[in-house]
């Protein structure tokens, strides 16, 4: 098989990939930012199979992104920013995490992903139908 200079470069990109990744894994840390978002939408008339519903107010708080994942031991770090109007609660209860962010504000949750699993994140302020949750996975 011939090597051309393309493959020695993807194989060259490949290794300082794999490097990379090393690295970051045995600093044992994991940073993240979620954002709290609100998003409330109004459809002033839908039509669904000759059924017309007027005036459809959906208000749905999502945490952005919805899924973290942590290899168990690394020391994390969230930064929570709420964009919602209202305060928004931000709870893992397998960590004992339960904090409330008012409108806009910004905080940094830190812990150590000691226990491994899928745990809820979720908003403890309100119903989850409203709020929709999101996932910590601890993973070895």
């Amino acid at each position: 098989m011939k090597i051309t200079k393309t493959m020695t470069i993807l194989a060259g990109f490949a290794l300082g990939s794999l490097l990379v990744a090393g690295a970051a894994q045995a600093d044992d840390h994991s940073e993240f930012k979620v954002v709290i978002n609100a998003y409330d939408t109004t459809i002033p008339e839908l039509n669904v199979e000759g059924v017309t519903v007027k005036n459809i107010r959906a208000f749905n708080v999502l945490n952005e992104p919805e899924a973290l994942v942590v290899e168990k031991g690394d020391k994390v770090s969230i930064v929570v920013e709420n964009k919602s109007p209202i305060s928004e609660g931000f709870s893992i209860d397998a960590y004992g995490i339960k904090e409330v962010l008012k409108a806009g504000e910004t905080k940094t949750i830190s812990f150590t992903a000691d226990k491994k699993g899928a745990f809820n994140v979720y908003c403890q302020l309100h119903p989850q139908n409203i709020h929709l949750p999101g996932s910590l996975n601890v993973v070895d």
